[in-house]
């Protein structure tokens, strides 16, 4: 087999794999964190178990691997609760954030490569968490947080 055809091979069976997470992929949306927990989602751990218990507008993205993508909007008041969850500022080197592309909600800033600086200049930032695998992309302003599970 030729170096060309053997790339060709490689690439349609990476998008074959790609595809396959797409089929996969199963969503959860609540209106609060009430509904996340009733449903299971937190217990399974898609939905981080120390938000606030006034988050709401929750939708999380999961595949049968662990990985999972969800957002949250949150009060002002709840900041501080937020803020808890998350270890240091990402400023370089972001981890890899590869959303099946059925997840149409997730932000395409958001997507592998993450350019920091781009993302900074929309009034979010990447943080990682407290909890290890978990990363966290909040803008303060607009009280909604992004999180992920590579």
């Amino acid at each position: 087999m030729t170096i060309a055809r053997s790339a060709v091979c490689f690439a349609v069976l990476a998008t074959f794999v790609v595809a396959c997470d797409d089929l996969r992929v199963k969503e959860g949306v609540y209106t609060n964190m009430a509904e996340a927990r009733a449903d299971g989602a937190v217990s399974a751990g898609r939905v981080p178990d120390a938000l606030p218990a006034d988050a709401a507008d929750l939708r999380v993205g999961y595949v049968p691997d662990g990985r999972h993508w969800g957002v949250f909007t949150f009060k002002p008041e709840d900041v501080a609760a937020v803020r808890a969850l998350l270890g240091a500022e990402i400023t370089a080197a972001p981890p890899t954030c590869d959303p099946p592309g059925r997840l149409e909600w997730w932000p395409k800033l958001v997507r592998s490569p993450i350019d920091v600086p781009r993302v900074n200049s929309t009034g979010f930032h990447l943080y990682g968490a407290r909890t290890p695998g978990l990363t966290f992309v909040i803008n303060w302003g607009q009280g909604r947080a992004y999180y992920f599970h590579s």
